[in-house]
């Protein structure tokens, strides 16, 4: 039987390197989930599952700021891995579209913990996590706080790295420094729950609570991926365009240079690739459906 594993895994490989759509669509059952997290959240997302696959391991995909299930990224990717022969649970977060925000980044957890549940209780195993620039800090949160054992990797594309740090590049030290100082100053003073006008400069203006802000920017933040990257033990892909001006693509080497010295971090830079990998969709899943196939072939 293990040798009959390996052999179908193997062909497998070679059949995504050719075309990692090579599974006709049609082979993959699409549900619409509905979620209660432990909060008493109710969340809403998709299920795609092929009706015949080699293994019964999944992915569950979390999307980046202001995004959702359905859109950017999330338009096509979670369609290929499936057709990959994976589960795939595609999620939208609490925060999800540009809305105000009023969650803490810690609440993520609820969110991701979840869809985990939700795979683990349709028989996936293994589970893998992506995330998508900031969905990155959220998956790689979720693991270094839960531990969680069914987790058996971590995918990552486009990192937006320390958010602090993102708006301190965009709009410099002086200015980040005076809205996260005003947010604080809010929270300090009780009034953690009063709304602040955002600039986020590429991403437009938005409604943030202070207590919203300084989960994200503070200086007790749990949403730093460097710190976080560094006490996770799974193996980890990160993929980044080097066309990405949003998130820098030398992130992905301060992530791989702050993971331990035991864990299996691979980078892939795809050269012309933006934030969104337009145009370069084939080479993004190609990399991650032959990632996942190795993984599962261990």
């Amino acid at each position: 039987m293990r040798f009959l594993k390996s052999f179908v895994l193997a062909f497998l490989l070679i059949l995504i390197s050719l075309n990692p759509a090579a599974w006709s669509a049609e082979n993959v059952g699409i549900e619409m989930v509905r979620l209660q997290t432990a909060d008493e959240i109710t969340l809403t997302g998709v299920l795609r599952r092929p009706h015949t696959a080699q293994n019964n391991a999944g992915v569950v995909m979390i999307h980046g700021y202001s995004g959702n299930f359905y859109s950017g990224v999330m338009a096509f990717l979670p369609e290929v891995i499936a057709d990959c022969g994976f589960a795939v649970l595609a999620l939208n977060m609490r925060d999800h579209d540009r809305v105000p925000k009023k969650n803490l980044f810690e609440e993520n957890r609820f969110d991701i913990a979840a869809a985990v549940d939700e795979m683990d209780r349709r028989g996936c195993h293994p589970i893998f996590l992506y995330g998508h620039s900031m969905g990155t800090n959220r998956v790689l949160y979720y693991h270094t706080t839960t531990k969680d054992p069914r987790i058996a990797g971590i995918i990552l594309t486009g990192p937006p790295g320390n958010l602090y740090e993102w708006n301190v590049r965009i709009f410099g030290q002086e200015s980040a420094a005076r809205v996260l100082g005003q947010a604080l100053k809010l929270k300090g003073n009780g009034k953690g729950n009063e709304w602040m006008l955002i600039d986020l400069g590429p991403l437009g203006k938005t409604l943030y609570t202070a207590n919203h802000l300084v989960s994200l920017r503070g200086p007790e933040t749990v949403s730093d991926p460097f710190k976080n990257i560094a006490k996770i033990s799974k193996p980890i892909l990160i993929v980044h365009g080097l066309a990405d001006r949003l998130a820098l693509p030398e992130v992905a080497d301060q992530l791989r240079q702050s993971a331990g010295t035991e864990t299996q971090v691979k980078v892939v830079k795809i050269a012309g690739a933006d934030h969104r990998f337009l145009g370069n969709q084939q080479e993004l899943s190609d990399t991650i459906c032959r990632w996942l196939l190795k993984q599962v072939a261990r």
